[in-house]
């Protein structure tokens, strides 16, 4: 505990009270003292009640508070999980596919971090010819747990296989003096890519370097152990270029194996049990500093100061007008608070799968309309889907449409997207599936089985198309792209133009 200032400018007034005391003390008497003794010989000399009264307001008014100390607490460090969602995790020498093996086994490890308790910070960041920030570190897990189950190499705007790019982009969302864990889960990595991943790490080769805020390498090998082959890739995989069947080598476990020893970590199969690692490390946390404004409490010698000045009563409006000024204003609750809590509890509902509570809690419309079309009333998720006028809101319009078999009003829902959005890919294909339905086909065959609906699946082997969030991670991870290319255009067009070349 230590006593400090919240308003330390105050104590300038100091100055004119002492300027006004010192010119006190300077003013003559109206009466010499024999002649006041003679006049007026009951009267003793008078106290400046007024003058002493200033200065406990000119304290109270500097904030004099006690502040506790901040608190070393140990923390959980930070998660960080990386994704390799290239193509060839969708080999299926592990069944079904790599891909899916490794979504139920992050869903696992989800729920098996801290159940019931206050979970640790996880991030996840996604990664295939580039890598992007999915998830933040959060401790809601529930927030993950919706985008865990969609996760597939389709929704990656550019393919290939980057590793290295996505242990960057963990390495920048550590903080300072942070504890942290990086997970990647791959399928497998080549001496060049461990390479390039090692010059990353930091602390690598370096003699003055705080250890216990090192990173921690551990990975989780996706992968049978022997050569497999890529099934037959979907059209949406193939505009990416993919080959059709393409052979892929087995793993290099020992250079994986020396990457992550080096790094901390350690290196094991995905299995069917939760993978062993070694316990993450804590970091301590310093709590914020507390302060307690002992301001109001100097106020209270003015009572009995009040009283021997005989001006009780002004005295005692202006201590209940200074009580005021220190005292918090009543907190009400205001429309944009209630409405952030509505919105709150709406989404905390839509996290936990109470869809229709979530949907008459929700104000945005096009998460109303999600919320409406996870629950399966699809005639009111098109009635939210109306409410708004963007590429996001006019194609879940379409997919609900699709739902309630009015394909024609499907289609120019698709084409308001495209209107908003001309890149839109999901909406194009989505409509080129309309398009390509005979029209004498029955309702079923003419469902074209849009990439957001959770209840297409009729077995369970067969993938399930993403929900909504996923849909949004999507578009997200695809403009993401589109800034990224266009920034490297500009940077490209401008080092042509430093070098002199006057070809482009």
């Amino acid at each position: 505990m230590e006593l400090i200032l919240l308003r330390p400018l105050w104590l300038l007034a100091v100055l004119p009270w002492l300027w006004q005391g010192w010119r006190r003390r300077r003013q003559p008497p109206l009466l010499a003292p024999a002649m006041q003794a003679y006049l007026l010989p009951g009267r003793r000399r008078t106290l400046p009640w007024l003058w002493l009264a200033g200065l406990p307001v000119i304290l109270a008014l500097s904030g004099p508070a006690l502040r506790q100390q901040s608190q070393a607490i140990p923390t959980p460090a930070l998660d960080i999980w990386l994704l390799d969602l290239s193509r060839s995790m969708q080999a299926t020498d592990l069944l079904p596919d790599r891909a899916t093996r490794v979504r139920v086994l992050l869903q696992d490890m989800l729920a098996e971090a801290h159940p019931g308790k206050e979970g640790r910070p996880i991030a996840l960041i996604l990664f295939a010819g580039d890598a992007y920030l999915a998830m933040p570190a959060t401790r809601d897990h529930q927030a993950m747990a919706l985008l865990l189950p969609d996760l597939r190499p389709a929704i990656m705007p550019k393919q290939g296989s980057a590793p290295e790019r996505a242990v960057a982009l963990a390495l920048d969302q550590i903080p300072l003096g942070q504890q942290a864990r990086l997970l990647l889960v791959t399928d497998g990595l080549s001496a060049q890519q461990a390479e390039r991943i090692r010059a990353l790490w930091p602390c690598q080769g370096s003699l003055f370097c705080h250890q216990q805020a090192a990173p921690r390498l551990d990975i989780l090998l996706a992968n049978g152990g022997k050569s497999s082959r890529l099934p037959p890739a979907t059209s949406k995989i193939q505009s990416f270029g993919a080959t059709l069947g393409s052979e892929l080598p087995a793993p290099d476990v020992a250079t994986m194996q020396q990457l992550a020893s080096e790094l901390g970590g350690q290196l094991q199969w995905l299995q069917a049990g939760l993978p062993r690692f070694a316990p993450l490390p804590m970091s301590q946390t310093l709590t914020a500093h507390q302060s307690r404004d002992l301001g109001p409490w100097l106020l209270l010698p003015l009572l009995p100061l009040a009283l021997l000045a005989r001006v009780g009563t002004l005295w005692l409006l202006l201590l209940a007008a200074g009580t005021g000024l220190f005292s918090p204003p009543p907190l009400q609750a205001s429309p944009a608070s209630a409405l952030s809590t509505q919105e709150s509890q709406a989404w905390q509902a839509f996290q936990q799968g109470h869809y229709l509570a979530a949907a008459r809690r929700f104000q945005d419309p096009v998460w109303q309309g999600n919320a409406w079309y996870r629950a399966g009333d699809y005639a009111r998720a098109v009635a939210a889907y109306t409410r708004a006028n963007s590429a996001t809101a006019h194609y879940n319009r379409g997919n609900a449409l699709v739902q309630l078999g009015d394909l024609a009003a499907a289609e120019q829902a698709y084409l308001a997207t495209l209107a908003l959005e001309p890149g839109h890919q999901d909406a194009l294909y989505n409509l080129a599936l309309l398009r390509a339905q005979p029209p004498q086909a029955s309702p079923a065959a003419q469902d074209p089985k849009p990439i957001d609906d959770p209840e297409q699946a009729t077995t369970p082997d067969a993938p399930l198309p993403p929900a909504p969030p996923v849909v949004l991670l999507e578009q997200r991870l695809r403009k993401e792209a589109e800034r990224r290319q266009l920034k490297e255009e500009v940077k490209g067009t401008w080092n042509r133009a430093l070098k002199g070349d006057d070809t482009w």
